[in-house]
């Protein structure tokens, strides 16, 4: 492997920090899916605890709803049926929230495997260079 010039080391190098910054972005973004995904979690557990809740009571039993400053009546059949369709909503929200995160892993793993590589070309580099030097200073001194 012929050896690169000192702009091309420059450049390289240039290469990996932008795609080390790139990788701390996916990784921030990655950060906050995670905390997504335990806010749905904690979401889907307590409406689980209200729908067992809601299980329990029998229709003659009231219910209220809190809408605004004031509690209104509701229907359990209707209670029940609403948290019903907010666990729908969250396992769906859960279902992409995973998605996403996966695939933003997958990203991050590419990016981790190309900065390695280049690293590596750059430590290869440099050792080549150091032993290249090395040689000529050998080479210079018996002489």
């Amino acid at each position: 492997m012929a050896a690169l010039s000192q702009q091309q080391q420059q450049g390289l190098a240039a290469i990996v920090d932008r795609e080390m910054s790139v990788f701390k972005q996916k990784q921030e973004k990655l950060t906050k899916l995670r905390q997504k995904q335990q806010t749905l979690m904690e979401q889907h557990s307590e409406n689980e605890m209200v729908k067992t809740e809601l299980g329990l009571l029998t229709p003659n039993n009231e219910v209220f709803k809190k809408v605004g400053p004031i509690l209104m009546k509701h229907e359990v059949s209707e209670a029940i049926d609403t948290v019903e369709k907010r666990l729908e909503f969250i396992k769906s929200d859960q279902a992409k929230v995973e998605a996403q995160a996966k695939a933003l892993e997958e990203e991050m793993q590419k990016i981790a495997q190309g900065v390695r590589e280049k690293q590596m070309d750059m430590q290869k580099e440099a050792l080549e260079a150091a032993q290249a030097a090395a040689a000529a200073a050998q080479g210079e001194a018996q002489v």
